[in-house]
């Protein structure tokens, strides 16, 4: 599963769900507007658009660049505003945590692509002797054919020859 995958399913959860945990984006949009901060100040002191912003406090990662980026922009917003860096940080891994899926199933997922990959590959190489085996028959076939016309010639010759 990708990053991208993973920020996609966590935007998909519920909100009842995301109440289980702290959102670091909600976090710090309330610690913004307690400090009567706009989004635009923030954008131009993190120096990233007011969009990023936006999907930062609402959690909306498959808006952002990437985990690296979000993680960065969350660290320099939580600077910014003096929150505690790690706590923040700490909220956003445990988002990014809960959604990933254990290493049975990533194992599991793999096997099942394997064996979905094994599949096609036998299917073609079927396939392809299936193709072989009428392109051989065909042409044997038209052989056969041309070796019973050459013994047949000459029966039709003295036929011919007798007649005259």
């Amino acid at each position: 599963m990708t990053e991208q995958d993973v920020h996609r399913e966590l935007d998909d959860i519920d909100t009842d769900e995301r109440d289980l945990w702290p959102s670091p984006g909600q976090k710090l949009k309330n610690l913004r507007e307690e400090l009567g901060y706009s989004r635009e100040k923030v954008s131009e002191a993190l120096f990233i658009t007011v969009h990023y912003v936006t999907a930062l406090e609402n959690d909306e990662f498959q808006k952002l660049p990437g985990h690296t980026f979000t993680k960065g922009y969350f660290k320099s917003y939580a600077e910014f505003l003096g929150a505690d860096i790690d706590e923040v940080l700490s909220c956003y891994q445990n988002l990014i945590n809960a959604d990933k899926p254990s290493s049975e199933e990533a194992e599991r997922e793999k096997n099942r692509s394997r064996k979905s990959l094994l599949l096609w590959i036998v299917a073609a190489v079927i396939l392809i002797a299936v193709l072989i085996a009428l392109v051989l028959g065909m042409t044997s076939e038209a052989s056969a054919k041309q070796i019973i016309m050459v013994k047949q010639l000459p029966d039709i010759e003295l036929r011919q020859r007798s007649n005259s």
